[in-house]
């Protein structure tokens, strides 16, 4: 088990044009994290800069770094417009061509729009279902392991177990996120997705003055984690109001005295 870090923890400096995907990477480095993970969004900046994704791959390597992931943002798996649920299912099949190209293993998705879901099931699941299965034959020819996050913030991550048993394929696992989960049913449902785990994202927000986080137990978060033999990263996802640096910094140390 190893510390990784997303793009997305620097995404205020990054899309404010204070931090380039370079800068990141310095940051990982000099912090001792292993695992990179890139927000989309952040990927797409690149062609600005006339910088590709291989060049990148590089960068990631001449540091020492592991490149993880890309984190694709599917909102629309769940959309009633099926033009729109089908863009979404372009980018996700985009981002299995390129993680093939870059020889990573994991691509990180959504099971669209978890509030919905959460909302309705049985109207959206069928939705979701329909563009994993699509997907879902690209990426086991392929052999990129689709990994979902339950995702966005306050949610029941039910539904995710639910889509990667519906399939039973060992190319649809799950990125679970402690910190999206309701406070009320947050430590259970974190565990109930460990076992399809293929990628773990730990979400900070404040710290107390001991460096605990003020609203996650990463002590208990680490146990569980530990109990099932997970050996892959464990990516810093810092999503507080303070300063970003600060936050990870903090974050990598939290996790670091757990480990």
């Amino acid at each position: 088990m190893y510390i990784g870090c997303t793009s997305f923890s620097f995404n205020k400096d990054i899309i404010a044009g204070k931090r380039s995907l370079k800068g990141f990477l310095d940051i990982c480095k000099d912090l001792q994290i292993k695992g990179i993970e890139f927000w989309d969004e952040h990927i797409e900046e690149l062609e600005k800069d006339k910088f590709s994704l291989k060049e990148l791959r590089q960068e990631v390597i001449n540091r020492g770094l592991k490149f993880i992931t890309i984190a694709v943002n599917n909102h629309d798996f769940t959309s009633l417009d099926s033009e729109i649920r089908k863009n979404d299912i372009n980018k996700v099949i985009s981002g299995i061509n390129i993680m093939n190209d870059l020889n990573c293993k994991i691509l990180r998705v959504l099971p669209g729009d978890l509030i919905a879901l959460n909302k309705d099931e049985e109207k959206y699941y069928p939705l979701a279902i329909s563009c994993f299965e699509e997907c879902l034959k690209l990426a086991e020819d392929k052999k990129i392991v689709l990994a979902i996050e339950n995702c966005p913030k306050n949610t029941d991550p039910t539904v995710v177990k639910r889509i990667i048993e519906e399939f039973s394929s060992p190319f649809l696992k799950a990125c679970p996120d402690i910190g999206n989960i309701r406070k009320d049913i947050r430590y259970k449902a974190f565990e109930s997705l460990l076992p399809f785990a293929v990628h773990i994202h730990a979400k900070t927000y404040h710290f107390e003055e001991d460096g605990r986080e003020t609203f996650i137990d990463y002590e208990r978060v680490i146990k569980m984690i530990y109990n099932q033999n997970y050996e892959g990263c464990i990516s810093v996802e810092y999503e507080g109001d303070g300063d970003e640096f600060e936050g990870v910094t903090s974050s990598v140390k939290l996790i670091k005295r757990y480990l």
